[in-house]
């Protein structure tokens, strides 16, 4: 019947009523399915009733070639409401079936009923999802349909969430996935990631979020976030055992004695003990810190070998009790000295540089000091704010000029109350700027 069928193109041509009259036939037979692929779709068109027939021929015995169909036929050859409730009342007997599921979808979306279209390929969990959603606009649909789409592809779903966060709020879509926490979870992360303040009103519950479902995430949650209540994030932390956790909340609430006493009692970490010492800079808790650890030699060693350069190991030395057996203690004992003679050789250092820019500094001073300094009509007396130069140069006047540039005529400077022969600025004298001793007197 195919070679016949080609024929059709050629004999009937443009011609409507033949082919519709050839269709016919063909149903007669039938052998609807062999005249579907010849049949025209552009100039001429036939009846829409001539192409639902033969989609309803191929529904009721090939799903897959109906599909095809589907794909190839433009939508308005046929009355597509049609089309739509015969594919409906067949999903009854096969609710399952992904290529009439599918098919739906694109019925509908030809018939822009693209939310309907937006279930069925949610359902089927269709790769072209977030496509249909932006390419409509369908973010009004999807409100009920978070779920569906956290579970199909959980990162893009939240990255498209936060992208029109304008259409879909935090709020709603945090009461969506109410009911599906580690879900929430992923949401909240990620917007935390992005903006720390946003969703503030939401960080006492992804305390308990991280604390369930992504717990190496907890401690950077806990430092990065300024909303968080301590004394909630605390309580979690306890009852779960948190103690790197726990040890932070304490430090950061002002309780870093008892964040001390956690370290070296229940992780027992010498030298995580000692980072936390040196990070807070407390004398009081590097005493603790020397109290827990003079009976246990592991951590005494740990204590000589890192405390040389901020507490005076002597202080641990005198308390350690005689006869007590110290793993590597000449190698502790050596490192001391060595970090001593380090300290004494950097002093050292530090000094010679101090002296050789105090020396290089008060050379620039002196020929600072030494530069002549420009006195015209445009300067004045800081006392009497009259010019400094007298405008008869014929008449003999009596100028004082200080290191710091202030300038005052003789006779305005106040008699000092000194036997010193120097005589400073009275106006950095008052400002505690350091007095500026008079560089040059000028008479004429």
């Amino acid at each position: 019947f195919h070679f016949p069928s080609r024929k059709c193109q050629k004999i009937l041509g443009k011609n409507t009523e033949l082919w519709e009259f050839e269709v016919y036939k063909f149903k007669e037979i039938g052998q609807l399915k062999a005249i579907s692929r010849y049949l025209p779709r552009r100039d001429p068109v036939l009846k829409p009733l001539i192409y639902e027939m033969v989609l309803h021929e191929f529904l009721e015995s090939d799903y897959e070639g109906f599909a095809t169909l589907i794909k190839e036929w433009p939508g308005d050859l046929y009355n597509n409401t049609i089309i739509v409730q015969a594919v409906v009342d067949h999903l009854k007997k096969d609710p399952q079936n992904r290529t009439l599921l599918r098919t739906l979808a694109e019925l509908y979306t030809y018939d822009q009923r693209y939310g309907r279209a937006l279930e069925i390929y949610l359902t089927l969990r269709h790769k072209d999802v977030f496509q249909l959603i932006h390419k409509h606009n369908l973010f009004s649909s999807i409100r009920d349909k978070i779920v569906l789409l956290m579970d199909f592809d959980s990162e893009k779903a939240v990255d498209m969430l936060l992208d029109n966060e304008d259409k879909i709020s935090i709020d709603r879509v945090v009461e969506e996935l109410e009911n599906r926490p580690e879900l929430q979870h992923v949401y909240l992360h990620k917007l935390f990631k992005r903006d720390h303040h946003k969703g503030q009103r939401y960080h006492e519950k992804q305390i308990s979020l991280y604390a369930e479902y992504d717990r190496p995430n907890l401690l950077p949650f806990l430092r990065d976030s300024t909303h968080c209540p301590l004394e909630k994030a605390l309580e979690i932390c306890q009852q779960r055992n948190f103690v790197e956790e726990t040890v932070y909340l304490l430090s950061r609430m002002g309780n870093s004695r008892s964040a001390l006493k956690m370290i070296m009692e229940e992780l027992q970490d010498v030298d995580k003990a000692i980072e936390f010492a040196k990070e807070q800079d407390d004398g009081e808790l590097w005493e603790d810190l020397i109290l827990y650890s003079i009976d246990k030699p592991p951590f005494i060693t740990g204590l000589l070998n890192n405390i040389g350069t901020h507490v005076d190991p002597i202080l641990l030395i005198h308390r350690i009790k005689e006869g007590m057996e110290i793993p590597n203690l000449r190698d502790s004992l050596v490192k001391i000295l060595q970090d001593y003679n380090l300290q004494i050789l950097l002093r050292e250092g530090c000094k010679k540089i101090l002296v050789a820019d105090s020396l290089s500094l008060l050379k620039k001073m002196h020929r600072t000091q030494l530069k002549g300094v420009l006195v015209d009509e445009e300067n004045i007396c800081e006392s009497c704010l009259s010019p400094i130069l007298p405008s008869d140069a014929s008449k003999s006047f009596n100028v004082l000029v200080f290191h710091c540039r202030h300038m005052f005529h003789k006779e305005c400077l106040p008699v000092s109350s000194t036997v010193s022969p120097v005589q400073f600025c009275n106006i950095c004298s008052a400002k505690h700027r350091g007095p500026g001793g008079a560089i040059l007197e000028m008479k004429k």
